[in-house]
């Protein structure tokens, strides 16, 4: 089963998990469901009131306590991979840095008018560099994870092998797989150390804000007022692909100035090969037999390449 097939539900977060209860009835399932929480880190099994809002029997995969153990008993594991994360830090400071000067030139360059000259050439070449430097650093940071996977053949390590062999006994006993927000990298990070995807393509898939940026084609971090920092949208890395059209954006009302429309336009024409999808507490993206739709929840809205926020049409 090829990943563009598998059932999908994608949510933005989940306070008090009510979208998410509305798309577990949608999938009226018949039996227990796995639970991947290693975004929440170190609170991976406090988990009952997710337990509780799901309502039947649930498997917490555990994988960010089970790499947790790996890493104390395959030490060269960890160490290579605080060595690959060493390496993406410096390249990201240096495309940031970049980043930083290339939006500002074409975030000016949007909002001034002339009434003599048509800028619109000028405003597409500024957006073009930006989009340009986004898959230098996509395809760097790519070549980099290649080459310290190709050096550490995580599949075929025993100890991975083991806990690999375990997660495959527990799901073949659920009928969906649930993906909880928190770090976006760990999440990522864990799914493809343990091979989530390879194992049961055929289950049903639910998650929700950073589980929901792991699983799209492309990481993107975005928030136009953080505590500190820039707040410019930034491409962290792949992710795992499930899908290619679409750029999700959990809390996107509260983490972008969608009435700034020159940062909207610029988000849009910047990423412009997909769909930059709204996804709020209440907003639900189910993709089935290959095709996108929204159900129950409130009507679904994307970034417009004209400023402002639009419909959503699959």
């Amino acid at each position: 089963m090829a990943d563009e097939e598998r059932q999908l539900i994608l949510l933005g977060p989940q306070p008090k998990y009510g979208s998410l209860k509305t798309a577990l009835a949608q999938l009226q399932l018949q039996g227990p469901v796995a639970l991947i929480t290693a975004g929440w880190e170190t609170d991976e099994h406090e988990d009952r009131e997710l337990r509780q809002a799901i309502g039947i029997e649930s498997i917490n995969l555990n994988l960010f306590a089970r790499t947790e153990q790996l890493f104390a008993d395959d030490p060269e594991l960890i160490q290579t991979l605080q060595a690959r994360q060493d390496e993406l830090r410096h390249l990201r400071n240096a495309y940031n840095d970049r980043l930083h000067h290339q939006l500002k030139a074409a975030r000016q360059i949007i909002r001034r008018e002339e009434h003599l000259i048509d800028l619109d050439g000028e405003r597409e070449s500024a957006i073009e560099m930006v989009r340009q430097l986004d898959r230098q650093y996509f395809v760097r940071t790519s070549q980099i994870i290649d080459r310290y996977e190709e050096r550490l053949q995580t599949a075929q390590r025993p100890l991975v092998v083991v806990h690999r062999r375990e997660i495959g006994e527990l799901l073949n006993r659920v009928s969906a797989i649930l993906i909880s927000g928190g770090h976006v990298a760990i999440i990522l990070n864990r799914l493809k150390i343990f091979g989530i995807l390879e194992t049961r393509p055929e289950l049903p898939m639910i998650a929700w804000s950073g589980g929901t940026m792991a699983l799209a084609d492309q990481v993107v971090f975005f928030h136009d007022s953080p505590p500190q920092g820039a707040g410019n949208p930034e491409v962290l890395r792949a992710g795992m692909g499930l899908f290619h059209d679409i750029l999700p954006l959990p809390d996107a009302k509260s983490r972008l100035h969608l009435d700034d429309r020159a940062r909207v336009e610029l988000f849009a024409r910047r990423f412009d090969r997909f769909k930059c999808v709204i996804l709020d507490e209440q907003t639900i993206l189910e993709r089935k037999n290959s095709k996108w739709s929204s159900i129950g929840g409130d009507p679904l809205t994307c970034l417009g390449d004209q400023g402002t926020v639009v419909n959503f049409r699959a």
